[in-house]
């Protein structure tokens, strides 16, 4: 099964605004959420489906 590609909303929402204009030390945190929509662009997100394509092989995860 191949995942979909995730299409995250590029403009930060309104709750999202206020708490990164609240963040004093995880700035870098604030920083990757405004950009993830490159990080994660379509070529990184197939590249990434086939990679982990047959996940099923290594068995559940439990956290």
């Amino acid at each position: 099964m191949r995942p979909l590609v995730w299409n995250p909303p590029v403009e930060l929402s309104a709750k999202e605004e206020k708490v990164a204009k609240r963040i004093r030390k995880a700035k870098l945190f604030v920083f990757l959420r405004q950009i993830r929509h490159e990080l994660f662009d379509a070529e990184f997100q197939i590249e990434l489906a086939t990679v982990f394509k047959d996940m099923s092989q290594w068995g559940e995860f439990t956290i």
